[in-house]
């Protein structure tokens, strides 16, 4: 290893901030896994190794229910320890208890609970039975539902999950954050008949000699449950936005690419709309490739709520997103990307 990576991961290991961080391992998209390691990727993996001895030890204020989750999510935005009553109130309508377990290879894996959101689900995940005290994830991961007259008349779907790591709890048991996200997330709210699949895990960790080793596990587990139908949410509406937007270009140099060039432009975006638990709205067809930054929610009182960044469809103008936690929209003032705040209407009554 570089001395300048020795350096590093010291600091790291000295740095009680960086070791929380390390620790949440928040917000890490996976659509697949591949064992062929990115810098990046071995960094993280370091750094979740070298924490292990200390940090997994640490087990207080490990949410083990959706509603920790969230509770732990609301505070780190500030919005204080305590969670009001009408934003807890709609948080514990949304959330769905499963309990539902599967062993396989002396792995047992416990779909605790589930919260349908605008374009996914929010899953909380218990792992026991793995010998390492380190995170484990899966390589193979689905959802799958009994089909929708909604979901038979789209030509594709598009999918990925999002595995945010919680802790330990005093018994070994890892628990996990995940949410799972699809271009037929209307369907999660109407609910039915569902089966999480996960086939076998893997973990990283350095070895003696300094290189960055992959564990994998054999297994397979299926997960059934059902959920029950939430409705049509309420909504809050903007008609458009005119926001900030930017792209990587590279142009072509003999048989090689140049270093990537950054454009800024504008788009204007039309029919926003925002549920309690995630957003959407339609981007002109012709100008796909742009990042619009992701969304955040202005609550009154000065709490943010961070939102997930939208899928982008070559083709289809909708975009849809997530918030980090299910909001109650009486609190709801406003939506920002970026620099630029745009007022909601309420509903009419």
């Amino acid at each position: 290893m570089k001395a300048s990576y020795r350096e590093m991961f010291d600091e790291v290991h000295a740095s009680e901030r960086l070791k929380e961080e390390v620790m949440n391992m928040t917000r890490q998209e996976r659509t697949q896994v591949v064992k062929k390691l990115s810098v990046s990727f071995i960094i993280a993996a370091a750094l979740a190794v070298i924490l292990a001895g200390t940090a997994l030890a640490a087990v207080i204020g490990v949410p083990e229910t959706l509603q920790e989750w969230f509770g732990k999510q609301w505070t780190e935005t500030g919005g204080g320890e305590q969670m009001p009553k009408e934003q807890q109130a709609v948080i514990d309508r949304l959330v769905q208890p499963i309990n539902v377990s599967s062993v396989s290879k002396g792995v047992t894996i416990t779909l605790d609970s589930v919260t349908p959101g605008e374009d996914g689900l929010w899953m909380l995940v218990k792992i026991a039975g793995t010998e390492e005290e380190t995170r484990w994830d899966f390589m193979d991961f689905s959802v799958s539902c009994e089909p929708t007259e909604k979901q038979e008349t789209l030509d594709f779907t598009i999918s990925g999950y999002t595995a945010s790591y919680t802790g330990m709890t005093e018994d070994n048991t890892q628990v996990q954050l995940i949410y799972y996200r699809s271009t037929d997330g209307q369907a999660f709210l109407n609910g039915g008949e569902f089966e999480l699949k996960l086939g076998g895990m893997y973990c990283t960790k350095w070895t003696e000699n300094e290189a960055c080793e992959m564990i994998e596990r054999e297994g397979r587990w299926a997960l059934p449950f059902k959920l029950e139908p939430v409705g049509e949410p309420e909504s809050l509406t903007a008609k458009s936005a005119q926001v900030d937007v930017s792209k990587l270009e590279w142009d072509e140099e003999g048989e090689e690419l140049s270093e990537p060039i950054e454009r800024k432009g504008t788009l204007r975006l039309q029919n926003i709309r925002v549920t309690s638990t995630g957003y959407r709205f339609e981007r002109p067809l012709g100008e796909e490739g742009w990042e619009i930054p992701s969304p955040e929610l202005l609550l009154k009182g000065g709490v943010d709520i961070q939102g997930g960044g939208a899928i982008q469809i070559y083709g289809v103008p909708e975009m849809r997103g997530s918030w980090n936690i299910p909001v109650d929209l009486s609190q709801v003032e406003s939506i920002r990307f970026g620099d630029v705040v745009v007022p909601l209407e309420q509903p009419k009554t």
